[in-house]
């Protein structure tokens, strides 16, 4: 019999930002492969001005989703406002859980991702139908900055932590920044989803070389400025080669860099707002791929260029270097531009020796849905007794 599922979580894609933890929603497709799964995402919208509250109840990919907004653009920032948030927030998850009651029914177990607040409603659960929870947690602040939490906010954590069946994490590099910050419990560690390209898409064999980095809404970690700078400086040392990067908005720090190299628009483009398939297209189009973080809790798109056959060039930044090897591609330094420079040079010159099968076997094997969708349900029927 399949477990009925609520995933509870302050991060997924909705109407403020399409890509808000669109990781998490790979998370919900893989594990509705073998459970009755429902998501419930609360959130805040500062776009509301009209009302105080606002939801929708959609099927995605064969689920339920539902969606709860508060206003929190009327309150202000003081220690008060932050307490009328609070409970505005209690007051959305109250509704979404109405929501969610009357169309999926009570879950047999909890699965929460990111601290603290939707544990609240895994306490409530727990407490009025004895359904158990988990924890899966993904921010990078654990590895990149350590948040700096309130003792009370962080002996709730530690209470969550400590009643949990168990805490997932994608990665031994998270696991360990987060036991440091002294939330213990059960870890085990479930990857993030990969899925693979579709078959339509194939490489183009030519004798150019395209290379690709993804950044993020800002470059505090991927730091795609060093990369620019560094195959500026070495642009004359990589013949019929180009930079391709990836960023979700434009950002005008690396347009800057660009423009200093002299380079932009002949051998460093620039890809804003592209979707999955279209960044699944570039990937295939490209030769390899460069992660230049200062710090990941896993890297999804050094995962996704070896699901399209890709080499990686990473730095040790915290999870790459757990599933990127020599026969995946080269590891550098973090903060090492002489270290950049060379392995960009090397990759140039011998990115055709990887085995694109190999790279993508690699990814289907360890990191596609049914992998991990499997290692969630051992853990739910462990969690259940079962």
């Amino acid at each position: 019999m399949r477990p009925k599922v609520l995933f509870l979580t302050r991060w997924y894609p909705n109407r403020v930002d399409k890509l808000d933890g669109n990781f998490i929603e790979n998370h919900a497709r893989a594990v509705a492969m073998y459970c009755d799964l429902a998501v419930l995402y609360v959130g805040a919208d500062p776009g509301m001005s009209e009302k105080k509250y606002d939801w929708d109840v959609k099927e995605e990919f064969g689920f339920p989703v539902v969606r709860v907004w508060y206003r929190n653009n009327d309150v202000g920032k003081t220690g008060f406002a932050r307490i009328v948030k609070f409970f505005r927030y209690l007051r959305a998850t109250r509704i979404g859980w109405k929501l969610i009651h009357r169309k999926f029914g009570v879950p047999q177990i909890s699965h929460v991702h990111i601290f603290t607040r939707p544990v609240l409603l895994a306490f409530y659960l727990q407490w009025r139908y004895d359904a158990p929870y988990l924890m899966t947690e993904h921010s990078s602040h654990f590895v990149h900055e350590l948040p700096r939490w309130l003792p009370p906010k962080k002996q709730f954590a530690q209470f969550a932590a400590r009643r949990a069946k168990f805490i997932t994490v994608v990665s031994e590099t998270l696991q360990k920044a987060i036991t440091d910050f002294g939330l213990h419990g059960r870890y085990a560690i479930v990857p993030n989803v990969i899925f693979s390209p579709p078959l339509t898409l194939t490489s183009r064999s030519e004798t150019a070389a395209r290379i690709v980095a993804i950044g993020g809404l800002t470059d505090e970690r991927k730091n795609i400025t060093g990369l620019i700078r560094a195959f500026g400086e070495i642009h004359d040392r990589l013949p019929e080669t180009t930079l391709h990067i990836v960023r979700p908005v434009p950002d005008q720090h690396l347009m800057q860099a660009a423009t200093a190299t002299g380079l932009f628009n002949s051998r460093i483009f620039f890809h804003d707002y592209l979707g999955n398939e279209e960044v699944y297209q570039l990937l295939s189009d490209s030769s390899f791929l460069v992660v230049n973080s200062l710090s990941e809790t896993f890297s999804m798109s050094a995962a996704e260029a070896l699901a399209c056959g890709k080499p990686v060039i990473t730095t040790r930044c915290g999870g790459p270097e757990e599933f990127v090897s020599e026969e995946r591609g080269r590891l550098i330094d973090v903060n090492h531009p002489e270290q950049l420079k060379e392995a960009l040079i090397w990759m140039r010159n011998h990115y055709r020796e990887y085995d694109p099968q190999k790279l993508k076997s690699f990814i289907r094997e360890n990191y596609s849905p049914e992998v991990v969708g499997k290692k969630f349900l051992g853990l739910y029927e462990l969690a259940l007794g079962k």
